[in-house]
């Protein structure tokens, strides 16, 4: 059967990754260590920085090939979800920030989170998720609190991982596939809050960001991206319907500061994309960065 891979090529300065641990506390998201990217964004800002000294202008030139691991879509050893059993013929589609905490690389398919030891390039386990087959859209990484994994479904669930064996917790819907919702965002984690959205453009249907359970994955606030009748926001819509097929993807991973204790979302285009004019006003929060209270949604 012929197989579609994709090559993950790591460079090796010479250094030697920490022992691995299994857990990633909260002070090491705010802080993370320098041989750590333990969120989408490395770390809370959004910089996408790493302070790492040991790579420079006088040493780049001695990288050298450490490893290569090619990653097919067969199925894995832990497989979940309500669908079908998944088949290896899937197109490699790694859009993901791989995550790297103690070691250990964490590296998502649209149905697919792998666990790969950076030092080797060694595949330690692999979950896949019986869903609706993904080709089109990526996704962009998982969130990770203490012991646990979250990533987003291509079909809109959540799924929860255990970080040291793949196998999954639990796994909690998000939004009907039915209406052309689609997830990929990467999960921030902030406090006990697991900060997730949605986002659909085909059918015009309102989107969303929510806080979920990280011990159970229930639903704590839940936050329309199209401002809803009673919220700030909604005179800017020319009447309900515009709010309700608004659009509003939540497609890019948020970003927090813990001073402020505020959460920043990126908010998408407003719908339909093509006849705006159907839409006057500013349509808020579409095309927006939106401050929240990460506690209450507010």
């Amino acid at each position: 059967m012929k197989r579609t891979v994709l090559a993950w090529i790591v460079l090796c300065a010479g250094s030697a990754a920490s022992a691995w641990t299994h857990k990633l506390p909260q002070e090491a998201i705010v802080h993370p260590k320098s041989d750590s990217w333990p969120t989408f964004h490395g770390d809370y800002s959004g910089r996408h920085y790493s302070p790492i000294k040991e790579i420079n202008t006088e040493n780049v030139h001695n990288l050298t090939l450490a490893w290569v691991n090619q990653i097919s879509m067969t199925p894995g050893a832990n497989i979940g979800g309500p669908g079908p059993e998944p088949s290896a013929t899937g197109l490699a589609n790694t859009r993901c920030a791989p995550l790297l905490v103690d070691g250990v690389l964490y590296i998502t398919e649209p149905n697919t989170v792998l666990a790969i030891d950076a030092r080797n390039g060694r595949e330690i386990w692999k979950y896949t998720w019986r869903g609706l087959p993904a080709f089109a859209l990526g996704n962009r990484g998982v969130g990770i609190y203490g012991d646990w994994l979250f990533f987003e479904t291509y079909d809109n669930h959540l799924v929860s991982l255990d970080i040291k064996t793949g196998k999954e917790r639990w796994n909690k819907q998000l939004a009907d596939v039915k209406r052309d919702y689609f997830s990929s965002v990467a999960p921030i984690v902030v406090g006990n809050h697991v900060i997730v959205g949605v986002g659909g453009d085909f059918l015009d249907v309102p989107n969303f960001a929510e806080a979920r359970d990280p011990e159970t994955g229930d639903v704590q606030w839940h936050f329309w991206t199209t401002a809803h009748e009673g919220d700030p926001g909604f005179k800017t819509w020319p009447n309900k319907s515009a709010v309700e097929h608004g659009g509003g993807g939540i497609w890019y991973p948020s970003t927090y500061d813990p001073e402020l204790n505020l959460l920043y979302l990126p908010v998408g285009n407003a719908n339909p994309v093509m006849a705006g004019q159907s839409r006057e006003g500013d349509n808020l929060y579409t095309a927006s960065v939106v401050a929240v209270n990460p506690d209450t949604g507010k």
